[in-house]
């Protein structure tokens, strides 16, 4: 075994670091899948405001996360580069969240409650991105060799997808019994203990702290230079899109497109994510296998032709199975994702000297989040083809619009 394998072994249990993907996915995809159903359909926000809202973070958005990944590679401290920037904005992303979901009911459902929605989703999402900018930055320097990240990154994703089932499959049901705002506070919460439980358990590689670290501009350019990295990051744009739109229009379609009460979502999207659970570890395999890049793009393929049944699907019975297809798609990205980027970030180094997880994960973040442009999008094409506003006001053909949203 190799020295650099043995002091990985040393830094982290793979089961302690994969805990806390528990505390970001909770509490993330309650937020990301059912805040604008939230806002839309529970308050009365119109969509074209929820659009605007969406279009103004993600400008914001595009400045912050280079500069916080810029700044986590740069910090120096005896807990090292990641840990005091988790165990800091871990807290402030429970607590913006809970007020994201809590919005004070003497607002009114025009101009001061979408002002409250943006402003309230800049915050959450900044420190959504400090937080799993540098959880992500940790997984390189942990696992360090193709079987040891696999390993890692199984049991990761294997508990992602039970987060997603408690954060999304769960959320419409226990939403009903309890409301969202008090269900926000449960969940962001336990996000936050899961995730510092994690990290404390994380040590960090010393000497990677000793590392020449380069300023923002050579830092941002090495990044910009790197082709590899770009073609990852043009397939990611499109796969987050998609999904973050899937995440946010399943309550929908369930309500208009099938006409059932929105809590059906729960079975529907159980569905997707259960069959994924055990996918899971056929596409790690493959990754073995074939290799990561290879193993991610067949899912990538996969995923993309999976969303055609849903043109025809006229039952909730229907879409499971549909969903079927979706989550063992969603599983072998979730599977791969990561060890390719892991890839890139090992090549960067090996040409460059330098270890760069911070200005790669944060550009990554930032591709991701930019991808809600996909989102804010459609959300304004229902308005301006279908009339969809909100549940007041859904338009002529509610069940078409969603159809097509999903």
């Amino acid at each position: 075994m190799s020295e650099k394998t043995e002091t990985a072994d040393r830094l982290a249990s793979p089961w302690r670091y994969a805990i806390g993907m528990l505390g970001v996915t909770i509490p993330g995809m309650m937020y990301s899948s059912y805040g604008t159903f939230f806002y839309n359909d529970k308050i009365g926000l119109s969509m074209s405001l929820i659009a605007l809202g969406t279009t103004i973070f993600a400008i914001w958005d595009a400045v912050n996360d280079p500069m916080f990944g810029f700044l986590s590679d740069r910090t120096r401290t005896k807990w090292g580069r990641r840990r005091p920037w988790i165990l800091a904005g871990a807290p402030l992303f429970a607590i913006a969240m809970i007020l994201f979901f809590s919005p004070p009911s003497s607002l009114k459902n025009g101009t001061e409650l979408a002002v409250y929605f943006t402003v309230f989703l800049m915050l959450t999402e900044t420190m959504s991105t400090i937080t799993t900018t540098n959880y992500h930055s940790l997984f390189p320097e942990l696992f360090r060799d193709i079987k040891s990240r696999t390993s890692a990154n199984g049991i990761r994703q294997a508990l992602q997808l039970v987060g997603l089932i408690i954060g999304v499959a769960l959320t419409p049901m226990l939403a009903d019994a309890i409301g969202y705002s008090t269900l926000a506070v449960i969940l962001a919460l336990l996000g936050m203990g899961l995730l510092v439980f994690s990290i404390m358990g994380c040590k960090e590689d010393p000497n990677f702290s000793k590392l020449r670290v380069p300023g923002l501009k050579e830092s941002f350019g090495a990044v910009v230079a790197n082709s590899n990295f770009w073609a990852f990051s043009f397939a990611n744009f499109f796969y987050q899109g998609t999904s973050g739109l899937l995440l946010a229009s399943i309550p929908f379609f369930v309500k208009y497109t099938l006409q059932l009460p929105d809590n059906n979502a729960t079975y529907m999207t159980g569905t997707v994510f259960i069959i994924a659970i055990p996918a899971v570890a056929v596409w790690s395999l493959a990754a073995r296998k074939i290799g990561p890049v290879k193993a991610w793009r067949a899912a990538l393929m996969w995923l993309g032709l999976s969303f055609i049944p849903f043109l025809f699907v006229k039952s909730l019975i229907q879409a499971m199975i549909a969903g079927m297809l979706i989550g063992i798609g969603i599983a072998g990205v979730t599977a791969t994702l990561d060890l390719v980027i892991a890839r890139i970030i090992d090549e960067d180094a090996q040409k460059s000297g330098l270890r760069r997880e911070g200005i790669y994960q944060s550009t990554i973040s930032f591709v991701t989040r930019f991808s809600g442009l996909i989102k804010s999008l459609a959300f304004l094409l229902l308005a301006v083809w279908f009339g969809f506003q909100s549940s007041q006001n859904p338009g002529s053909n509610p069940a078409l619009a969603n159809r097509m949203m999903f």
